[in-house]
């Protein structure tokens, strides 16, 4: 049922990372952040993990926007690591804006900034200059900004699933599951002790 659910979760990462798109002053957003979220909380790190980093890689398979880089795959994959590490068990206001801080702050605004820097310098483009410090100081302005709008709308919608996630764990079958398995388990421990 996970690997199913992360499957659709993966398909969905790719649709709306290549059809989601909005040019907005220099930058483009995307809603890919809401599969890695929802795999990350309700599947766990390593299947977040997993989403972020297969959903980028067909997604830069498929359908290129330019020459495929390895960085910003691991990226995406350290992203849903992050947040299922912080996020799966305990889900709080608190663990989601960590969670979120650091995947665009670290993730987002420094790891991306100097993989696109690299991708510019190997591949000869001087959109920003020549000097490494040069392109690197402009993508860090415009990629603050984009991290910050980022970090406002993934806390938002994080803050939207801290009110949903109870509902949504009654109903997905591998939540109702653990809970039967540890409320048996529970009963058999007490079980022993009554013998």
């Amino acid at each position: 049922m996970k690997l199913t659910f992360s499957a659709m979760l993966i398909a969905l990462y790719f649709v709306s990372d290549r059809f989601t798109a909005i040019n907005l002053l220099s930058n483009q957003y995307k809603l890919s952040f809401i599969p890695l979220i929802l795999a990350a909380v309700f599947l766990g790190p390593v299947w977040g993990m997993a989403v972020g980093g297969l959903g980028d890689l067909i997604s830069a398979l498929i359908m290129p926007t330019g020459a495929y880089f390895p960085g910003f795959t691991v990226v995406s994959a350290l992203m849903g690591l992050t947040i299922g590490l912080l996020c799966y068990k305990k889900l709080t206001v608190g663990r989601a804006v960590l969670a979120v801080f650091l995947c665009q702050g670290v993730g987002a605004l420094v790891l991306n900034t100097f993989n696109l820097a690299f991708y510019f310098i190997v591949n000869g483009i001087d959109k920003y200059g020549s000097s490494v410090t040069a392109i690197i100081g402009a993508l860090a302005v415009s990629r603050a900004i984009q991290a910050g709008i980022y970090f406002v709308v993934e806390v938002l919608f994080m803050l939207l699933l801290i009110k949903i996630k109870p509902r949504l764990d009654a109903v997905l079958p591998w939540q109702k599951e653990t809970a039967q398995q540890s409320e048996s388990g529970a009963r058999d421990m007490s079980e022993t002790y009554d013998e």
